[in-house]
Parts: C-alpha cells; structure tokens; sequence
C-alpha cells in the first residue's frame, strides 16, 4: 500500500522510440516522488508503451505505476499489457478508459471490468489496482461510477487536476460513504506555466474549474508558485496524498514536492 506522506508524478511516454529522455526525466523525478505513473497513448496517440520504461523506473527506486486504456483493446490485448506489467515488477496499475482518437474503434470493455480481472491476469504477481475519479463532474453520476470502482477491489484512486479546492472538498464531503479508508486518494496537480499551456489546457479539459485569478498567476508565468500553494493546501488536507502532472517541466517537481512534504509534516508535528 502506499503510505500517508506519499508523492507521484505522471510520465507522459514519448512519441519515439528513445529511452533516454525518459530515464533524464525519471532522475528528476526520482528527488521529489516515489511512485510514477507511466501513461498509456497520452492523448490518444501513439506512444512509446509504458512497459518500456518500467526497469528504468526501477533503476531509479521508483514504484512503477503502469496506465492501461480500455478503449481501444479487446480483453487479449488488455490481459497482455497486465501480463507485462506484473512481470517486469512493476507496483500497480492504473486502468482508465482512455483519450478518444477518431483513427481508432472503442472496444466497449469497461473500467470496472478490467479492474476485476486484473488480480487473476497478473498471477502469482499481486498488483495495486487504480482507477480516475473527477471531482468535478456531474456529482452523483461520478459518484456511481467511484462506487462500482471501489467494488471492483481498487486500492487507488486519481484525481482530475485540481485547482480548485472549496470544490474539491465538496466532492470529497460527498464521497466519505463510498471512498473506504483502504483506498488511497492522490490529487492530482498540475504544473502550468504559460498562457499557452493554460490555453491547451482549458480547450482539452473545458469543465475543469480553474480560478480566474488563479488563471492569470499562471499566465503570467507563476504556475510553479501557484503549483506550490495547492500542494501545500493538500498537504493540510488528512488522507490525501499528491500527484504531480509537471507537463514537461520534472526539474520544478522537487520544490512542489517538499511544499507537500512540510505542509504534512507541520500537521504531524502539531498534533504530536
């Protein structure tokens, strides 16, 4: 399981076939989390698989957590991607259904029904199990669907970015009854630092909530300050743990990462 003071980053594999950038990024990556998540054709393009970077992870003492996408795998091709997972020794995996790409067919499978499979897939190997959840959508359906995920045996959920907190803890007040305490809550981080990344962002994620002046910091190219903020919001927040999406920039993840850190350890120390 993963403890209380844990920190993730996502990985966005690259569009090539070349391993060194990504084992560059993983030496970042490797000061400030101990878990890593390996996406799975981000964006829906075609990337390098994550089960190639998974030994690199492990070179670097990380905790691999290797994205599956349903969307576009019939049940042979998902059980292959499990069986490579667990072999290669990676933590866990995270199964989500997957960015839409119109050059491919949706298989129909669904989330819950891979994340109940994958403990008979990876035998004798024992993966962690995770799976999304956006605060931020339409409350009770996403609440069903948390439900039939937590059902399914998930030791993991991960949330979409969160910039903002009154609603996010609104979500979370709703999801006390389903969320059991055996599952591990990451919220989820963005690092933007742009206009333009702000710009992609909102085109590519048009329901996320995002401040208006929070937005302007972060144009204004104060995205790692702001970044650091909220990680040390939800490091005030009991039970959540912090996962980064640097979106290229895995040289500020240590900053953010001892933001999160010192906010958690000042809580411990006050109450101890």
């Amino acid at each position: 399981m993963f403890p209380a003071a844990e920190r993730s980053a996502e990985l966005s594999m690259p569009r090539h076939a070349q391993l060194e950038p990504v084992r560059q990024a993983l030496a970042q990556l490797a000061q400030a989390v101990g878990v890593v998540g390996l996406t799975d054709n981000h964006m829906g393009r075609p990337r390098l698989s994550p089960l190639a970077a998974v030994p690199a992870c492990l070179a670097h003492g990380l905790r691999p957590i290797v994205h599956l996408s349903c969307r576009d795998r019939n049940l042979l091709g998902l059980q292959q991607q499990v069986l490579g997972a667990a072999a290669l020794g990676a933590a866990g995996v995270l199964v989500v259904r997957g960015d839409r790409n119109q050059a491919t067919v949706d298989t129909g499978i669904s989330v819950v029904d891979v994340l109940a499979r994958i403990p008979t897939w990876a035998q004798p190997q024992d993966l962690l199990r995770g799976a999304v959840v956006n605060p931020f959508a339409e409350r009770p359906r996403e609440l069903r669907l948390l439900a039939r995920k937590v059902a399914a045996g998930i030791d993991f959920v991960q949330t979409q970015m969160i910039f903002d907190l009154d609603a996010f803890d609104s979500f979370l007040e709703d999801a006390r009854d389903v969320l059991p305490p055996r599952v591990a809550i990451f919220a989820s981080l963005g690092v933007i630092r742009s206009a333009r990344s702000l710009a992609f962002v909102r085109a590519s994620l048009p329901a996320l909530p995002i401040p208006e002046p929070m937005a302007q910091r972060m144009a204004a190219g104060e995205g790692v300050a702001v970044a650091a903020e909220i990680a040390t919001e939800i490091g005030h927040r009991p039970g959540l743990r912090l996962h980064l999406i640097t979106l290229g920039a895995e040289h500020y993840a240590v900053g953010i990462s001892r933001a999160f850190t010192a906010a958690r350890a000042a809580d411990v120390g006050a109450a101890g």
